[in-house]
């Protein structure tokens, strides 16, 4: 199981893929064990939350090999697990959490449940790897984005801009999406944060410690969905806060040292809490309160079949349901 070109960017929404729309029966069995739940203290709370924002009801975890596991409400659909002739990188729910797309590293997308397939970048030759995956708001739409910055839009997402064709500190690791829908966020493995759209740029690790995180490299970035501001999470735990986004701890303030690296950082759909993801299928939540949505629902090391074990393929990618 396993987990964020030319150098010019594509953003017709017309854009093709080789690759057809396919499915897979992979079913997981429910979760035991593995995590560590975290109520952020009052002093930590950096911004309200939305009461209008739907609430998760789990999560899917996506590993490197196309496998998929399915944690609370996440549907069952199926997933890539010898489809994907390349290693999936990333993964989206969408928005009536019924469905979700998986994309691998040469930008084919495979779609599950209700999932649209709006195009993909299998086939095509690329400059650099697809390295992350975002759906829009609405679930009409998706980004992806290559080692080197540039950026591939289809269906309804809007191309804001992107850094295909510059010369980078360092390659580019995840995109996330504004809540609004209307821009986007980069983030270099250094650190680097970069803001299109409506996305406003607030500070980066680099210019926070003077140079490269002391927790390891950069892996995710979050943006807040109620408001400015994006999470910065490093291989080691550290989860850093810029611009007002709403910060609860993270897994180096917490004690508990992951397992693996962490890969990927996703915030509650309303802003109340978070997830921190590790390669070996361990799920980090953190809530502003007892009532906080990021709620756990389990982990790859207790899945039955698997306890006490990481996942047999690295986890890449995270996607909370609705």
């Amino acid at each position: 199981m396993s987990h964020d070109v030319t150098g010019r960017e594509a953003s017709s929404p017309l854009a093709k893929a080789s690759r057809r729309h396919r499915r897979t029966r992979w079913l997981s069995s429910a979760a035991l064990i593995g995590a560590i739940g975290v109520v952020a203290p009052l002093a930590l709370l950096s911004a309200p939350a939305s009461a209008a924002a739907p609430t998760p009801t789990g999560y899917t975890l996506v590993a490197s090999n196309g496998g998929v596991y399915n944690f609370g409400g996440s549907p069952v659909v199926g997933g890539a697990l010898g489809i994907s002739n390349l290693p999936i990188i990333g993964a989206a729910s969408t928005a009536d959490g019924k469905g979700y797309w998986l994309a691998a590293s040469d930008g084919g997308v495979f779609t599950f449940g209700d999932a649209l397939y709006l195009g993909g970048l299998g086939g095509t030759k690329l400059v650099s790897p697809i390295v992350g995956f975002a759906a829009t708001p609405d679930g009409k739409g998706y980004y992806e984005v290559g080692a080197d910055g540039g950026v591939f839009t289809f269906g309804d997402a809007q191309f804001h801009g992107s850094l295909g064709g510059l010369k980078l500190s360092a390659p580019i690791v995840g995109i996330s999406i504004t809540g609004s829908g209307a821009g986007y966020y980069l983030v270099g493995s250094d650190g680097a944060a970069y803001a299109f759209g409506d996305g406003a740029y607030a500070g980066n690790v680099l210019s926070k410690f003077g140079g490269p995180s002391p927790d390891g490299p950069i892996t995710s970035i979050a943006a807040n969905p109620t408001g400015a501001g994006y999470l910065i999470a490093t291989t080691e735990g550290g989860i850093f806060s810029f611009g007002g986004a709403p910060f609860f701890g993270s897994p180096t303030l917490s004690g508990v040292a992951p397992t693996a690296p962490i890969v990927s950082v996703s915030y509650a759909p309303d802003g109340s809490g978070y997830w921190a993801v590790g390669a070996d299928g361990g799920v980090f939540s953190f809530n502003a309160t007892i009532n906080g949505h990021a709620n756990f629902y389990g982990s790859v090391p207790g899945e039955v079949g698997f306890a006490g074990l990481s996942a047999p393929s690295p986890i890449v990618g995270f996607a909370p349901t609705i």
